[in-house]
């Protein structure tokens, strides 16, 4: 079996999921290379990473719509002209829907990585969203397997093919991070909290920028991730050196052990943020780092229901700037929350890929 893993952007730094799938490809002793779009202006030389396309730049706008149906038209001849190539692991619905067209005139197995729902993750209108479920649809049916964060996610509940590989750390990558952490800067005595990942107007930068400046100076903030948006660059701004880019996932995970604290909000506005199932939850109850979000996310009821999370309405800076102000003066709180954690039981990402990679290597002659 060949692994062809087809996604966008550094997968090394900006995907932490095709980073890990890589790890595990690795340790089954599976060949594998990744297929890209870079919309990275200068991207580095990478191992493993052949670029199809360079072309746009992060976030919205008619260059990227462009630049959408290049890569799904450019993906699905190169797919086509290469039927020995192996199975294709697809990050996401652009670049599973290729497979899902040569999959339609001949041989062609792939496996659909449904991170998010295309369909739930903006306002749509009624007419664009069926469309769009449609299509969601016939990619997931044709695929040898579609993986799906969680249960929330299947639409098609009883379907053959599903498996759910909830968004848990590596064990490897866990234990390179505390490594990592251990070289870190100590902590300052007053309260660290972690903003990490997309911070964009979506996942609450506007009330993260505004609880940064009405803490100032009493609550110890660190921030990693890509910035979208004017509330995001300005929170990179206030933040200083204590932001650190776009970084590893081994060295996500260090900061977060090295944290007190995670923000982690989701606009209940959009229905795929109704549905989340964020790395940033999954990655804290393993490592038992205590974390804030928002009422309105039906599938936070685990850790709601657990003591395992704090509770902010979303938007909410004010409620948010004396939650935690009163945390800093109660570390208590921080201990109740992570007995919570500790009694939550989540399986490790590596070993429920592989899994499926097993099933995979059976499924391909």
């Amino acid at each position: 079996m060949n692994a062809i893993i087809l996604g966008q952007g550094n997968p090394y730094l900006k995907n932490p999921y095709l980073s890990k799938l890589s790890k595990v490809l690795e340790s089954a002793s599976i060949p594998y290379e990744f297929w890209i779009w870079s919309r990275d202006k200068q991207a580095a030389e990478l191992p493993r990473v052949k670029v199809l396309l360079s072309f746009g730049s992060w976030g919205g706008g008619a260059v990227n719509a462009i630049g959408y149906a290049l890569w799904v038209a450019w993906l699905t001849l190169r797919v086509f002209v290469q039927p020995r190539a192996g199975i294709y692991f697809c990050s996401r619905l652009d670049a599973a829907l290729p497979c899902a067209l040569v999959a339609s005139v001949r041989r062609c197995q792939y496996v659909f990585l449904d991170r998010d729902k295309l369909s739930k993750s903006y306002a749509w209108p009624k007419p664009v969203k069926r469309i769009i479920e449609w299509v969601e649809g016939f990619v997931g049916r044709r695929a040898s397997l579609h993986v799906l964060p969680g249960a929330s996610r299947a639409v098609d509940g009883d379907a053959a093919n599903i498996r759910i590989v909830r968004n848990t750390p590596h064990t490897d990558v866990i234990e390179r991070a505390r490594s990592l952490a251990a070289g870190l800067p100590p902590k300052s005595g007053r309260l660290r909290v972690l903003i990490s990942g997309l911070i964009s107007p979506e996942r609450g930068a506007t009330m993260m920028r505004e609880a940064v400046e009405q803490t100032a100076g009493r609550i110890e903030f660190v921030a990693a991730g890509r910035l979208l948006g004017d509330d995001a660059k300005r929170l990179a701004e206030l933040l200083g050196p204590h932001y650190r880019g776009i970084v590893s996932n081994e060295d996500a995970l260090a900061l977060l052990l090295s944290a007190d604290l995670v923000l982690a909000f989701y606009d209940p506005s959009l229905e795929i943020n109704r549905l989340a199932e964020p790395n940033k939850w999954f990655d804290c109850a393993a490592l038992e780092i205590p974390f804030f979000t928002n009422p309105g996310l039906s599938t936070s009821q685990p850790f709601e229901d657990a003591e395992a999370c704090f509770l902010c309405d979303y938007g909410d800076s004010r409620q948010l700037s004396e939650q935690l102000l009163r945390i800093a003066d109660q570390p208590a709180l921080l201990e109740h929350r992570r007995a919570g954690l500790r009694t939550l039981r989540y399986e490790a990402w590596d070993t429920a890929m592989a899994r499926v990679i097993a099933e995979c290597a059976s499924l391909t002659p």
